[in-house]
């Protein structure tokens, strides 16, 4: 359901640019209705964020992340909560005054609405008849959460009691500011020049089960010393450098009651000079993103409450990965001034949070608090499945599905933890996890789009967008944009989507054509950050590896270009990659070793110890066939193993390229023990992880969807899954590898496709499943199968007997 916004609706905000430095901003209208419409279509947007409720209950939140120049709204058919008689709509909302690693400033910040129903109600936004206020119960000069998000949230309950949002009279304001006069801004007024809706379902909002208190104990609480008038308070390193230093942990559980979906108790009162604290744990396979809701029972008025927010605490006990002067600058918390009243409130910033501490100080007064989580997450309607009668596989699969929902909110994330961004290194490989499990490219063609509305001068888009002027540019990330384009089309069979982005991949190709020195090879460019990946890799002089990446990027957008009838394009790149595959082997090939070596230094001498990476990506795009024994036997085979001690190995997110490459190569059960050894060390922490050692005061996350690739590699790897065309229209099945039992279920646009093992490598059966439309090459010991549709069963096949017809 999408509507447009009415003409007469006006984006308003109290006092626009004065204040906007984290500014809250509530807005409330009162309506009567003699009948109910018999729908009630809502467009709303705000920008940045806004949170609806309706006759004092909780709607939704939006919109999605996005560039001003195409800013999104939604659509909310508000029927379920509308009455009879008196409604009244309130909506608050949100601006931080900067940009983050997930918004773009613009020195504006705006709400817009608008409603008009078929039993007569007509409403728009607009300064006349809506009270809109700038919330000054919100402190607006906090810390930053980290050095990516936005700033803390901080909330004082004596001059905001909510009753604005929850009563139908008789409510109360937080005190005005002087001057602060609602103005008013008409539709496609810069900086909001254009609105489109919503390309993505609004987020699925569910409260999550109650969770468990895992830690509590007291300590002494600090007088922080004066500080000077330009130092910003940071609730979190003011605990790390004054309090938590005298924490003493109890031994006895405290008194808890549980609903559904909340969790009851009693903080004990402290007493003068002290805290006391709690920690409640969300649950390894239940957390997900959100916001915290509390009930406070009766207090002394004035009561602070701290709620610190911890990715995963490994014993369950209070601790902190990195002090806020650190990396990062990781300062995850919020802060509540209690009213004394009992007290319903929910927090507004959403929140990537395993565990939450919540810490009282200097009160003689106990205080009863009942605590609720609701979800903020992309609706995964998830139908993909995999599992095997290898538990340990089983329970890799289920964390990395896990660390998918995790990571998906109103965009594929990094974390939500410290960063809520969208990386797009990072989105290529959710994609793919999420084809594997709902088949659903909305999320992921909505980020195509939105990278490309975020460039620098140089043609190159940013390695996270929507985000700062300033943001990141990774030039291998900028390729890894490309290649996306080709994966959609891939999945999709559609290449409708390539027309548009082509002269944008184009001005990427540009820029690197543009810094290829004389020798034909591309150099780092210090103007820009070089990933690569979290290794050792040389990321400085002339790397073989944004040489063999730019080609791996050539070969996918050679596909598309072939795909989108782009013949004429495509033959020039096809010789002009043959030709740099020329001189990439003359510059980077050891004969010697029969391996690829990672660096031509400012001398241009070739240097360094062959890496995993290099050695991959020549095989992956057919470089050296040659030396393909010797790289596989001497580098690949040894990674996979974990025998290798020399050279740069991959990062946990970087390894789909190693397990890619072990598929192709028929390295099947190393890929699936080298899983298994790798990611069992993940599993406590219920999500996978941004690298594969454990940290310790690390500003790396323990929920990071782009080493959640076992989703897809495990069926292939199991099964031999392959898909040999685009859209799904053919296929190849040859299973090689038994760890007993097995099954899985992909969802294709022709429908279900399922298969099943029974049994071991020396006696084992298959079941498959092929939805019509689909051309399936099943390969079986001894015997090749053509499907083109319907259910295929073998029973007693031999593993060890007959040879392979096809010669694969």
């Amino acid at each position: 359901m999408t509507f447009s916004i009415l003409p007469e609706a006006r984006w308003i905000w109290p006092k626009n640019t004065l204040y906007l430095n984290n500014s809250y901003a509530g807005f409330r209208y009162d309506f009567t209705q003699t009948e109910l419409p018999s729908e009630a279509p809502f467009v709303i947007t705000a920008d940045q964020s806004y949170k609806l409720h309706v006759n004092g209950k909780y709607v939704c939140r939006g919109p999605m992340r996005g560039m001003q120049e195409n800013w999104h709204f939604d659509t909310v058919d508000l029927l379920p909560w509308l009455k009879k008689g008196h409604n009244w709509i309130s909506i608050e909302a949100h601006n931080p005054g900067i940009s983050t690693f997930y918004y773009h400033h613009r020195d504006a910040a705006g709400m817009l609405c608008s409603a008009f129903w078929d039993n007569g109600v007509k409403i728009f936004s607009n300064a006349n008849e809506w009270i809109a206020f700038r919330n000054t119960a919100y402190q607006h000069n906090t810390a930053h959460l980290s050095s990516q998000m936005g700033k803390m949230e901080e909330l004082d309950l004596r001059f905001d009691d909510r009753s604005w949002i929850t009563e139908e009279s008789g409510f109360s304001l937080p005190p005005p500011m002087p001057g602060m006069l609602c103005i008013e801004k008409s539709q496609g007024a810069l900086p909001w020049s254009s609105l489109v809706p919503r390309k993505i379902p609004m987020l699925r909002e569910e409260f999550l089960p109650p969770g468990t208190i895992t830690d509590s104990g007291e300590g002494i609480s600090a007088e922080i010393p004066p500080q000077a008038p330009g130092i910003v308070r940071n609730t979190v390193d003011e605990f790390l450098k004054y309090e938590s230093g005298t924490i003493r942990h109890d031994n006895t559980a405290v008194p808890v009651e549980k609903t559904e979906h909340s969790l009851s108790f009693t903080i004990p009162a402290p007493g003068k000079g002290k805290f006391r604290f709690v920690t409640i744990d969300l649950g390894a396979n239940d957390w997900l993103p959100g916001v915290p809701l509390f009930k406070f029972g009766e207090c002394k008025p004035g009561t602070v409450i701290d709620i610190f927010y911890h990715q995963y605490l490994k014993d369950g006990k209070i601790a902190f990965e990195q002090t806020p002067d650190q990396g990062s600058l990781i300062s995850l918390a919020s802060r509540l001034h209690l009213n004394g009243k009992s007290q319903k409130v929910e927090l507004f910033q959403i929140m990537g949070a395993r565990n939450v501490s919540l810490v009282i100080r200097d009160t003689e007064d106990p205080l009863p608090v009942e605590f609720s989580w609701r979800s903020a997450v992309y609706p995964l309607e998830i139908s993909g499945n995999f599992s095997c009668s290898d538990e340990l596989l089983n329970r890799i699969y289920e964390c990395s599905v896990h660390t998918q929902k995790v990571c998906s909110m109103d965009a594929f994330v990094d974390t939500p933890w410290r960063e809520q961004s969208q990386w797009w290194g990072d989105a290529r490989v959710q994609a793919e996890n999420t084809f594997f499990l709902t088949g659903d490219t909305k999320l992921f063609s909505a980020g195509i789009r939105s990278i490309t509305e975020q460039t620098n001068p140089y043609g190159l888009t940013f390695a996270n967008a929507p985000t700062k002027s300033s943001g990141p540019v990774l030039p291998d990330f900028c390729l890894t944009w490309i290649i996306t384009l080709r994966d959609l089309w891939f999945k999709t069979g559609s290449a409708k989507h390539f027309h548009e982005y082509k002269n944008h991949a184009e001005k990427i190709f540009a820029y690197f054509e543009n810094i290829r020195t004389r020798d034909g090879l591309i150099p780092w460019d210090p103007k820009f950050w070089l990933f690569e990946d979290w290794s050792s890799l040389p990321k400085r002089n002339t790397p073989a590896f944004i040489n063999l990446w730019y080609i791996y990027a050539e070969e996918k957008y050679l596909e598309i270009l072939c795909a989108a009838d782009y013949q004429d394009d495509a033959k020039a790149l096809r010789k002009k990659i043959e030709n740099e595959k020329t001189i990439i082997r003359e510059m980077f090939f050891d004969a010697g070793q029969q391996l690829f070596l990672p660096e031509r230094n400012h001398e241009k001498e070739l240097t360094g110890q062959p890496s995993v990476h290099d050695q991959v990506l020549a095989l992956l795009i057919d470089l050296a066939p040659d030396a393909k024994d010797s790289m596989i036997s001497r580098i690949v085979l040894p990674c996979l193993q974990g025998t290798l001690e020399n050279g740069a190995q991959p990062s946990s997110f970087w390894a789909t390229y190693l397990l890619d490459c072990a598929f192709k190569y028929g390295l099947r059960k190393e890929a699936v023990e080298y899983i298994r050894r790798m990611w069992k060390t993940m599993l406590p922490a219920g999500t996978v992880w941004e690298n594969f050692q454990q940290y310790t005061n690390s500003e790396l996350s323990y929920s990071h969807a782009w080493s959640a690739h076992p989703i897809h590699h495990l069926p292939k790897l199991i099964f031999g899954l392959e898909q040999l065309n685009a859209g799904w229209n053919s296929i190849r099945i040859k299973p090689e590898y038994f760890p007993g039992n097995a099954q899985f279920s992909l969802p294709i646009q022709q429908g279900d496709l399922k298969g099943k093992i029974y049994g071991k490598e020396d006696d084992f059966s298959v079941e498959f499943e092929i939805p019509d439309g689909v051309n399936a090459e099943i390969i079986l010991p001894g015997e090749i199968i053509h499907s083109t549709g319907g259910i295929f069963r073998e029973n007693g096949l031999c593993a060890g007997n007959g040879t392979d017809p096809a010669g694969i």
